[in-house]
């Protein structure tokens, strides 16, 4: 019999839909308001996704739909490709002009984390990241910065799969679920932290409500991501009203895009040339040739760090 496997203190797990307390029972965690049942995979991750998509439209539906199945797809390549045990990273890596050493399959996407989380201090702190990928974060982060405990959560069960499969840190959790209606309780994260994923969010503010939700007053919101320069610009205003303050914005375009550069190779190696790629893979790898790429080299999109603190007479 499977058995939750879930930090006994710290960042709580709560019913995505109406954020009431879960009972365990059986195989199965059960919202003690709404009825809702959550089921356990391997190893006791909570699969946090039951009966979401019938509250949301069709469209939004489908969006999530297709989503999980591009990074379904991206798993499946890099089995085929021999890849998959080397690859724990998807995000375009950070690279500067002053080290052009040949680029490993994970070394520019780990000087990105460390980018983005230069400056902070995490020790015996508690951690959520939102999308999670193929856990390459997680494993950083309990490897060299002292975490107490960090939640990996992804919407692809393939990711958390292999994140579950891989894992070697007791204090890492895996969770699969909806970065829109995060399961995770009020008022109960030192840090949350998201690396290239919101674009993807068909309501990204529905996902800063939550993130503000689930920090503690003072807590930081670590946000990395390539939007439209316009995207920014809302994004960063509706975070203020929330009632986040700014700490931090650098713009990272020109080291991510040298980044995308250096790795090219790698990346054809893993998921093949365009012709032999999925189509909405190679789309979002911005790797050379790409759209993605091309907004990103002529200015219609950026690449910025931010940190946003939740100011400390907020709460939730």
């Amino acid at each position: 019999m499977q058995m939750l496997r879930w930090p006994a203190t710290g960042i709580s797990l709560v019913c995505p839909i109406c954020k009431s307390k879960l009972n365990t029972s059986d195989q199965m965690l059960v919202c003690g308001e709404c009825a809702v049942s959550y089921l356990f995979g391997d190893g006791g991750v909570p699969f946090m996704l039951a009966d979401l998509q019938g509250q949301e439209s069709g469209e939004t539906a489908v969006l999530k739909k297709d989503i999980m199945k591009m990074f379904t797809n991206y798993n499946r390549s890099l089995d085929e490709s021999g890849f998959s045990r080397f690859s724990t990273f998807i995000n375009w890596g950070f690279a500067s002009e002053f080290n052009q050493t040949p680029a490993s399959v994970n070394r520019n996407s780990i000087r990105l984390l460390q980018e983005c989380l230069d400056g902070l201090y995490l020790e015996d702190k508690n951690i959520l990241e939102v999308a999670c990928g193929r856990g390459g974060g997680v494993r950083e982060l309990c490897r060299s910065y002292g975490v107490r405990s960090i939640v990996g959560l992804d919407l692809t069960e393939a990711n958390i799969a292999f994140c579950q499969l891989t894992n070697r840190f007791p204090n890492a959790y895996f969770c699969v679920g909806d970065a829109e209606r995060l399961p995770i309780g009020s008022s109960c994260c030192d840090f949350v932290l998201n690396m290239e994923a919101s674009d993807l969010y068909p309501s990204i503010k529905s996902f800063y409500d939550e993130v503000f939700r689930v920090l503690k007053p003072g807590g930081t919101f670590v946000y990395a991501d390539d939007l439209p320069t316009w995207k920014f610009d809302n994004g960063e205003r509706y975070l203020l009203e929330l009632g986040f303050e700014l700490l931090i914005s650098r713009d990272i375009t020109g080291e991510v895009l040298l980044s995308s550069d250096q790795v090219l190779k790698n990346r054809i190696a893993a998921f093949g040339s365009e012709d032999q790629m999925d189509t909405a893979i190679w789309k979002t790898m911005g790797v050379p040739g790409t759209s993605l790429y091309d907004e990103m080299k002529s200015g219609a999109r950026q690449y910025k760090i931010m940190h946003f603190r939740k100011r400390a007479h907020h709460n939730v």
